[in-house]
């Protein structure tokens, strides 16, 4: 496999959950250590990537904001730092909603895939997963956990990758045609239409934690000193 630059990826950060323990909030606008915890996403990974992506469904004026400030003060062209919100009338739910608007919109060989509630998300974390599509010739890399479980930081081709969700749509509507009978849409089962492999990272746990709650956000503030 050719080398992969960071050129060739775009960053996709997902900020289109309903965040109902935090009181319908929009997590990605909400303030860890003084500044939005998307903020601290874009941080880390922009260094490493072409392009950030960020899929929201509420708070658009304020990531508008948000990716014109980065625009300018990195320098960088008007396609750097697009916002768009899901479509209503996907047959993907949760997550792979989001990754399903964006990813037609993509013209970069290669996406990574993150949450905007990882404010500690390593640093390194995309070198980590090139590294790896590239020695062991995967169409997909994702994160685990120590136990096994599936990492919202994902690494994959992007042709790949829309064709993969383009067939767990279409198996959902030869299964039924009703919502509530539909297959599981989780993340897991759309890296299974792919090649991908999963890495266990064995760095510090709160690198790769989603802050789910507001006590949960308070400890990690605490806990990050």
């Amino acid at each position: 496999m050719a080398l992969i630059n960071p050129t060739d990826i775009t960053g996709l950060i997902l900020a289109g959950g309903q965040s109902r323990r935090f009181n319908y909030r929009n997590k990605g606008l909400i303030d860890f250590k003084q500044k939005p915890m998307i903020a601290h996403v874009i941080d880390r990974i922009a260094p490493h990537v072409g392009l950030i992506a960020i899929s929201c469904n509420t708070n658009i004026p304020q990531y508008q904001t948000l990716c014109e400030t980065y625009r300018t003060s990195l320098k960088k062209s008007s396609k750097w730092g697009s916002y768009l919100a899901d479509s209503l009338g996907s047959q993907l739910k949760g997550p792979l909603a989001g990754i399903n608007r964006h990813l037609p919109e993509i013209n970069t060989p290669y996406c990574f895939i993150c949450s905007c509630d990882m404010p500690l998300i390593p640093n390194d974390i995309v070198t980590i997963l090139v590294n790896t599509m590239t020695d062991a010739h995967q169409q997909a890399c994702h994160i685990m956990d120590a136990q096994g479980c599936h990492q919202l930081a994902i690494l994959v081709e992007t042709t790949t990758a829309i064709a993969a969700l383009n067939q767990l749509t279409k198996v959902s509507i030869m299964k039924t045609g009703k919502p509530s009978e539909r297959i599981n849409h989780s993340i897991k089962h759309w890296l299974k239409q792919m090649s991908s492999l999963g890495i266990v990272y064995t760095g510090p746990v709160e690198q790769m934690t989603s802050i789910n709650t507001p006590e949960q956000l308070a400890h990690m503030e605490l806990s990050d000193r």
